[in-house]
């Protein structure tokens, strides 16, 4: 049967409303300090709710900027990450639209992860490591909707 034509694209009338658009929820972030004794990395867990596609970019910054300000984030370490995920909303950890701040147990490579809520769909978090040269990895493989970052140091 030969393909049919698609139905033309009509304007709107007044009182349309547009089909909004649902973003995945970043409903939580964790990091978890590695072993010693058996030389595991810290990793940074960023984990997903919903339905749809994130983007995500990671880079070593010296300043820890929030986007659209010149106030700099209260985040300390020899070494800044800054991840930057795009087309996400915030769930409930970020009641009242503060920032998530987390400190590692332990003898972590990893002194610290500050997190801003979304606006405009944009999550940030920056990364602060003790070492001034940790190799980074980013894992989008796992199926069960999570983002890892592992933080480890160049003598590993």
């Amino acid at each position: 049967m030969p393909p049919t034509e698609a139905p033309g694209d009509r304007a709107p009338t007044p009182g349309d409303v547009p089909a909004s658009v649902a973003y995945p929820v970043l409903e939580a972030v964790a990091v978890s300090p590695g072993t010693d004794a058996e030389a595991e990395p810290d990793t940074v867990v960023f984990s997903f709710g919903g339905d749809g596609s994130i983007g995500w970019s990671a880079r070593f910054v010296d300043i820890a900027f929030r986007d659209g300000t010149d106030v700099p984030a209260p985040v300390s370490g020899k070494c800044l990450l800054q991840v930057d995920l795009s087309g996400v909303d915030t769930g409930d950890t970020w009641t009242g639209g503060s920032p998530v701040h987390l400190f590692p147990s332990g003898a972590s490579e990893t002194v610290e992860v500050f997190s801003y809520p979304s606006e405009n769909h944009l999550a940030q978090t920056f990364i602060g490591t003790r070492t001034s040269t940790p190799v980074i990895t980013v894992d989008t493989a796992d199926p069960t909707g999570t983002l890892i970052i592992t933080v480890e140091t160049a003598m590993r």
